[in-house]
């Protein structure tokens, strides 16, 4: 098995050139940089992951904590991460949580005995106050809004967008409004801030009656279409927090022959599709930004508009 001296001696450079050509520290010229790769493939010699990390620090990996994968909303997400991270020829690294702070505090200790060079929370279940605690460990990136906390995010004004949406309903006349929501806003800072918009435009706060928790997916949609107009027969329209909780909606609404519209959110596919209304948090975007911040020595904090999008019978003529 050949190691890095063979490589030297094959290409005629110093042990220490071929080193700064493995692992990219600084300029080599070209013809010895040619010189050194052509040697390495001569000699099918490959570089030991491990020990070039050792040497230079870092482990060309991210770390993404996620509490689901079969998730649209965390699809999306990662595949703007991934796709990011792959232009710099780094890996991702899928860490899945199902929300248990117990899983996600493992992740920081992993950040802590540098598996990863940096860490991306697109949710989460622990506070900042403990991810802050591993800050100097390396760097760590929310997907979603840190406030004044000192810790990097990439993120949508959620709260402007769903102040969008409920004005909009208001001025088109709707009382009688559903809402999904997938956890207790204990947890969740989209389910505080759509009740905190919901109660600042109409006034008052959701009813029970018209409130469905836990909807994380297709099925649940349908589950939420059942409950919303068993509690309301007067139902006019639903406001669920995914497109694809939306799509189970809509499905459940049809086998029911009720013409109601729905509003989803993260503009994916399914509100094409099915043509309904949608709110683009710009998920592409934050993806992209939190996998840049990594790399910043500063707190960043990146703050990105979101879209809503008008489709189906919303507004009838």
């Amino acid at each position: 098995m050949s190691n890095i001296r063979d490589v030297a001696k094959l290409s005629g450079h110093s042990v220490s050139t071929v080193s700064r050509v493995i692992n990219n520290q600084s300029y080599v010229a070209k013809d010895t940089k040619k010189d050194i790769l052509d040697a390495m493939e001569e000699l099918d010699y490959h570089p030991n992951d491990v020990a070039r990390a050792l040497s230079t620090g870092k482990t060309y990996t991210v770390g993404v904590v996620l509490p689901y994968i079969n998730i649209p909303y965390f699809q999306k997400l990662i595949s703007a991460i991934t796709k990011a991270a792959f232009k710099e020829d780094y890996q991702v690294t899928l860490l899945p949580s199902d929300y248990n702070e117990e899983s996600e505090i493992k992740y920081l200790e992993m950040l802590k005995h540098r598996a990863f060079d940096g860490l991306i929370f697109t949710s989460r279940a622990i506070s900042f106050e403990k991810i802050l605690e591993y800050r100097q460990y390396g760097n760590i990136t929310c997907c979603e809004d840190t406030f004044d906390y000192p810790i990097s995010c990439a993120y949508t004004d959620r709260e402007e967008s769903y102040n969008k949406v409920f004005d909009l309903l208001r001025r088109l006349k709707f009382k009688h409004i559903g809402v999904t929501l997938s956890r207790s806003e204990k947890y969740s800072q989209s389910t505080k801030k759509t009740k905190t918009s919901y109660k600042k435009i109409f006034g008052h706060e959701v009813t029970t009656q018209h409130l469905y928790m836990g909807a994380q997916d297709f099925s649940d949609g349908m589950k939420a279409a059942k409950y919303l107009v068993e509690r309301d027969s007067d139902l006019q329209v639903i406001f669920a927090n995914s497109d694809q909780v939306a799509a189970g909606i809509i499905r459940q609404l049809m086998v029911m022959k009720l013409d109601i519209p729905v509003i989803g959110q993260e503009n994916l596919d399914y509100s094409r599709l099915m043509n309904f209304s949608t709110i683009d948090h710009k998920l592409t975007e934050i993806g992209e930004y939190a996998f840049w911040t990594i790399f910043e020595k500063e707190i960043v904090k990146k703050s990105i508009p979101s879209e809503f999008i008008l489709r189906g019978t919303l507004i009838k003529d």
